[in-house]
C-alpha cells in the first residue's frame, strides 16, 4: 500500500512526527506459503543453508552487530521439517509466518529486494495522521483482531490474511479492521518485526502490533512497541511463536 510522505503522529504521547519520502508497505503480513518458497529458492541459490535440522543465514554485519550465523525460523505446524526437507503445511498457506527471527527477516527481504520497516515508516502505514489507539480506531473487540483469547474460529492460532474484513468468514463476524492506508492486520495475529534497535547498548529489535498469543488488546494499540524486558536481553536469535513481519520497499 502506497503511504505519502509527511507529518503524522508518532508514539504514546502523539508527537508530530516526519517521513520525507514515499513508501510502498506490504497490505498483508507475509504468509507460510511466500516464506517456504524464499526457503527453497535461496537454499538453491545457497543464500541460506540447513545445519543439523537448523535454517541458518549469514548476517553481514552493520554498525552494531559483528557478521555473524543466525537461525531463521523455528519450525512448527505451519512450516516443518519431513525427511530432512523443508514442508509447507497447505491448510496455513494463507497465513501469516511465524516464528521467524528478525535475521530471518533481514534474508527474506534480502533476497528479495525489500526493506524491514521502521517503527515509524510502520506507525504512520497503520494510523496514518490520525491519534487512533488501532489501526482503525479507538475501539477493539474480538471481531476486530486475533489476539489472546479472541475466541476466533483457529484460536490458539493465527488467522488467515485479511481475515478481518466486515465478512462473516468461516461462521464468524468480523468488522472491517483495515488500517488508514489499508493495510490488514497491523493490531493481533502476528507481532511484526520492525528495523529498530532497543539501543546501542543492548543490540536488538523491536516489534509492533501484538500477537496472537499473550497478548490482550492493550498491547495492540499501535503506538505500543515491545521490549523483551530489557533488564535482561534475550540472545539476538530470539524468537517467539508470533513473530512475523511484513514488508517496505521505498
Amino acid at each position: 500500500m502506497y503511504v505519502a510522505k509527511g507529518p503524522f503522529y508518532f508514539g504514546l504521547q502523539d508527537s508530530v512526527a516526519n517521513i520525507d519520502y514515499d513508501y510502498w508497505i506490504g497490505k498483508y503480513e507475509i504468509t507460510n506459503k511466500q516464506f517456504f518458497n524464499f526457503i527453497i529458492s535461496a537454499i538453491k541459490s545457497n543464500k541460506i543453508f540447513l545445519k543439523n535440522g537448523v535454517l541458518k543465514t549469514v548476517f553481514p554485519g552493520n554498525e552494531i552487530i559483528a557478521s555473524d550465523t543466525f537461525p531463521i525460523k523455528i519450525w512448527n505446524e505451519d512450516i516443518y521439517l519431513k525427511n530432512g526437507f523443508p514442508t509447507l503445511n497447505e491448510a496455513y498457506s494463507n497465513h501469516p509466518v511465524v516464528s521467524v527471527t528478525w535475521f530471518g527477516v533481514y534474508a527474506f527481504c534480502d533476497y528479495y529486494g525489500f526493506r524491514i520497516p521502521s517503527g515509524a515508516e510502520w506507525e504512520k502505514a497503520a494510523k496514518g495522521n490520525k491519534k487512533w489507539w488501532f489501526p482503525w480506531g479507538n475501539n477493539i473487540d474480538s471481531t476486530y483482531a486475533n489476539y489472546f483469547n479472541s475466541n476466533d474460529p483457529y484460536e490458539p492460532g493465527t488467522t488467515p490474511i485479511g481475515f478481518y474484513n466486515g465478512k462473516i468468514n468461516n461462521g464468524f463476524k468480523t468488522s472491517k479492521a483495515e488500517s488508514f492506508f489499508g493495510c490488514y492486520d497491523m493490531a493481533g495475529n502476528a507481532w511484526e518485526w520492525t528495523n529498530d534497535y532497543w539501543s546501542k547498548e543492548v543490540p536488538y529489535y523491536k516489534g509492533k502490533g501484538g500477537g496472537y498469543v499473550y497478548h490482550f488488546p492493550a498491547a495492540l494499540q499501535v503506538y505500543y512497541t515491545s521490549s523483551y524486558g530489557p533488564s535482561k536481553p534475550p540472545k539476538l536469535e530470539m524468537n517467539d511463536l508470533a513473530d512475523g513481519f511484513r514488508i517496505v520497499i521505498k
